[in-house]
Formats: structure tokens, C-alpha cells, sequence
């Protein structure tokens, strides 16, 4: 023994051999819980003694005896490569592995079944839900003559359909996204579908003016359920990285209402007369309604007792309804007088005057997908301002056609492109920024102002339009782009500067 260390006693048991051979220990000698043998500790560190000879010590590691079942020492650790890999002996004999636990009383607790995984939502049935939401007013302008001549009613009557059906929507939108909230998506959609369904039939057993208004002011009800009870569909079944090719692609659904509307049931009221063309539509909407109900998972038990929520638009919800609003009132415009100013103006034929709308349609389409898709956080919150900058040029392009006549083409393009594809990136960032609980609210709330523009643009352009001043028609339609870019761009920026993420938007 070297001189200056301290004396331990050995401990009893069998001493590891002086070959080093101690990989060859014997199972009964393996520490487990339920044994009275002695546990290994760590090597000790030992200082050299005053010669510099190596410390002695019996035995290659040191041992502490312990009394009783052996427990876990709170300072010591056991080595790995004293500890020898359980297994059989080679006769099949000897201490099999027992099985670990990660917790107590879990050992034997078979692993949980995961959940099935969620049915993927239907992007086919929300497109649907959003073109029967307005396919009424495309109706009522499809089958425009028809409606004059057997209603005996005026085209001013007529007209006061659009106003109507635009106003009651903007009007019953809050409370519409008030009941989303409560009741849950797949409700909603079944109650838009239904009632769109009944306004229909009312519409197509319209004895007179009258009957038929009231039945439009019905159908804006669907109108306000539209937006908030898709987006509320959207952001519970589709995860975050598809919602705005989502978005893009239910918001197209209102150009397959116009393109409905005007071809295939128009084509059947050559057959069955205009009644039994919107009662076929109203059909359909029951069908979809069905759809609804057995494809879309159930709602959470609907909300009762929760404090009503404002009424009033706030923060970024404010921005982009005060946006959608000058939005709505040029793109309105364009909608409703883009035919006439052909034939009018331009001398187009009736076939290619109805031509440049379905031009709009299509690249409204195409541009409501595209840009939804690109509406990714940090970049959704400069595209309005961009696209309303977009459509004053298309304004532009329009105005000019009245000195070179294939101007207006690619004018109606870029409405398409720009100003009716730029709704549908506002509903993409709603759904960014709506706060908790507050998705169809919050889409409600944007959607009344939207539907408040459509309301509005046509008759101030219509009043310009009756005294042959397309000129001011279109700067006033300029104007109004202009106006819903310059509130884009002023909100985006005030975003950037506060450093506003995703989802904080509403108390902005």
C-alpha cells in the first residue's frame, strides 16, 4: 500500500481476478433491485503518493458495501463498462431483461391507439357554398329580359334587385358572423345552403315586383353567412400552409355562380322557362345542403351565454373593411356597366359585349387563386395595396378604350387580375389576424363592407352613365381604386412599423 492513502476495508464477496478479468461476472453477482449484493461505485481519484509511486488498491474498482436492498447512492454513478449486457447464459438459463419503465405504474400500460386522421375538407363543396350564396343576383341579371317582359316589371325594378340583395347582405352580415361563431361551419353552411334554396323558389313563384324583392332581400341572408361560415370551415379542417390556395379557390366559386347563371340555366330557361330554371337551381342548393351535412365534421356543442361581440369593426378588421368598401363600390361598377359601355361606347355586338364579362370572370378566377396562394404572412399584408394599384390601372386601361376600342380588353383582364381577386386576399388575411373565437365575426364584419361598396358604386355610376359620361364613370371607378390602395398601403405600413404578427392584428 502506498504510502499517504487512506485504508478501506475490502468488501466481502468475490474479488475480481488479478488478470482483469471482470467482464466475466456471473448473473447472481449483477446488481438488480430485489439483491443484497454489494453495488459498484465510481473509481475513486487518488492521489499519487510522496514518492511518486502508483496507489495500491485490492482490486481493480472500489466497492461499497452496502446493508439490506440495495438503493441508488445519490453521489455515486455506475460505470457502463461494468455493468454486463443482460442475456441468457448458453445453456438458455439465467435472469432475462426485465422490461423499463419510463414512469411508475406505466410499465405494462399498452401504447394509446392515435386518433383517426380528420376527413380532408371538400375545397369542391365550399366553392359550391360560395356560388349558390349570390347565384340569385346572377340569375336575376341572366334572366334579366325574360323577368321584364313576363313580370311586367321595369329595368329600374330591376336593378333595385342588385341594390337589395347587396344592401341586406351588408346590413345582416354581423349578425351572420355572430351566428358562425356560435353555432360552428357545418351548420352554418347546411342553414346558407337551405335558404338559399328557399329564396330561390320564392324567386321563381314571384307573381309580381314585390314578391320578387322581398324574396332577393331573403337571399341576402346566404350572402352574409357566405365568408364567415367557409373561413371558419377553412381554419378548422385545413392546415395552415394550404388555407390561402384554399381561400383562393371558395372564392372563385362566386365567378362559377355568374358562370352558371349565365350558360347552363340561362340555356335551360330556353327549355323550361325561366321559373323552372331558378326552381332547378334551388334544387341543387337542397342537394348541396345534404352534401354539407354528411361531409363536413360536427360542430362543438353550439356556444350559449358568451358576451356579444362587437358590432363594431376595430383595428385591422377596420382597415380592411374600409378597404373592401372602396373595393367593392368600383368593382361593382365594372360588373354592372362593362357590358353596356360596350355596346353603348364601343360598339361591341351583343355576343362580344357579353364576352368581355366572361373575360373578367375568368381572369378573376385564375387571380383570386394565384394571389391567395401567395399571400403567405410577411407578404399577404402588401399584396391589397398592390392589387388595388393594379386595378387603377385596369380603371385606366378602360377610360382609354373610348379613343382606342381594344383597350377595354385587356382592361377587363386586369380587373379581373387585380381589383376581384384583392377580396379575396382580404379574406386570406382575416383569417391570418381574426382573433380567437372571432373568425366569422371578424369575416362578417369585412363582408358587410364589401357588400356596402356593391351597393353603393352602381347607382353614383349609374347616375353618370344615364347622362352619357362614361369618361367620369371610369375616374370616379379610378378614384375609388386609388382610394382602397392608398387605406392598404397606409395600414400595411403602419403593420411593418408596429411589428404586428400573425394574429395580432385585431387590436391593432
Amino acid at each position: 500500500m502506498a504510502p499517504g492513502l487512506p485504508l478501506r476495508p475490502e468488501p466481502a464477496g468475490p474479488q475480481p481476478q488479478p488478470d482483469g478479468a471482470e467482464s466475466q461476472l456471473q448473473p447472481e453477482a449483477r446488481p438488480r433491485p430485489e439483491d443484497t449484493a454489494p453495488r459498484r461505485g465510481p473509481r475513486p481519484h487518488l492521489e499519487p503518493g510522496p514518492d511518486g509511486a502508483e496507489p495500491e488498491l485490492c482490486g481493480t474498482k472500489s466497492q461499497i458495501p452496502q446493508q439490506g436492498p440495495a438503493e441508488p447512492h445519490p453521489h455515486l454513478e455506475l460505470e457502463p463498462e461494468l455493468e454486463p449486457e443482460l442475456g441468457p447464459e448458453p445453456d438458455g438459463t439465467g435472469p432475462q431483461p426485465e422490461p423499463k419503465a419510463t414512469d411508475a405504474g406505466q410499465s405494462q400500460r399498452p401504447p394509446s391507439p392515435s386518433p383517426p386522421p380528420a376527413r380532408p375538407l371538400p375545397t369542391a363543396l365550399l366553392t359550391c357554398a360560395m356560388a349558390f350564396s349570390m347565384l340569385q343576383l346572377f340569375l336575376l341579371g341572366a334572366l334579366g329580359p325574360r323577368l321584364v317582359d313576363e313580370l311586367d316589371i321595369s329595368p329600374t325594378v330591376l336593378g333595385l334587385t342588385t341594390t337589395i340583395g347587396f344592401g341586406t347582405a351588408a346590413v345582416l352580415s354581423p349578425a351572420g358572423g355572430r351566428i358562425v361563431d356560435r353555432v360552428g361551419p357545418r351548420r352554418a353552411l347546411a342553414a346558407l345552403l337551405l335558404l338559399s334554396a328557399v329564396a330561390l323558389a320564392l324567386i321563381g313563384a314571384a307573381p309580381g315586383a314585390g314578391f320578387l324583392l322581398a324574396a332577393v332581400a331573403l337571399g341576402g341572408l346566404p350572402q352574409a353567412l357566405a365568408n364567415p361560415a367557409t373561413n371558419k370551415a377553412i381554419l378548422a379542417s385545413v392546415e395552415p400552409a394550404r388555407r390561402g390556395a384554399v381561400t383562393g379557390m371558395k372564392q372563385s366559386g362566386v365567378q362559377l355562380g355568374a358562370f352558371a347563371a349565365g350558360l347552363p340555366l340561362a340555356a335551360l330557361a330556353g327549355w323550361l322557362g325561366w321559373r323552372g330554371a331558378v326552381w332547378t337551381a334551388a334544387g341543387a342548393a337542397v342537394v348541396t345542403a345534404v352534401w354539407a351535412l354528411r361531409t363536413l365534421p360536427p360542430d362543438a356543442p353550439a356556444r350559449t351565454g358568451a358576451p356579444p361581440a362587437s358590432l363594431v369593426p376595430r383595428g385591422t378588421i377596420a382597415w380592411l373593411a374600409g378597404f373592401s368598401l372602396l373595393l367593392g363600390c368600383g368593382i361593382a361598377s365594372v360588373n354592372t356597366y362593362l357590358a353596356l359601355y360596350g355596346a353603348h361606347r364601343l360598339d361591341l355586338g351583343p355576343g362580344a359585349a357579353g364576352a368581355l364579362v366572361a373575360v373578367l370572370g375568368v381572369s378573376g378566377v385564375v387571380g383570386r387563386v394565384a394571389w391567395s396562394k401567395a399571400a403567405t404572412p410577411g407578404r399577404a399584408e402588401w399584396l391589397p395595396g398592390l392589387l388595388a394599384a393594379g386595378a387603377v390601372g385596369a380603371a385606366l386601361l378602360l377610360a382609354g378604350a373610348a379613343a382606342l376600342g381594344v383597350l377595354v380588353w385587356p382592361g377587363a383582364v386586369a380587373v379581373g387580375v387585380f381589383a376581384v381577386s384583392a377580396n379575396a386576399v382580404s379574406m386570406v388575411l382575416v383569417m391570418q389576424r381574426a382573433a380567437p373565437g372571432r373568425a366569422g365575426q371578424d369575416s362578417a364584419l369585412v363582408s358587410a363592407g364589401f357588400f356596402a361598396g356593391f351597393a353603393l358604386g352602381p347607382p353614383l355610376f349609374g347616375l353618370l352613365a344615364s347622362a352619357d359620361h362614361y369618361g367620369w364613370g371610369w375616374a370616379l371607378v379610378t378614384t375609388e381604386f386609388a382610394a382602397a390602395g392608398a387605406v392598404a398601403l397606409t395600414w400595411a405600413v403602419r403593420e411593418r412599423g408596429r411589428g404586428v404578427g400573425v394574429g395580432e392584428g385585431r387590436g391593432a
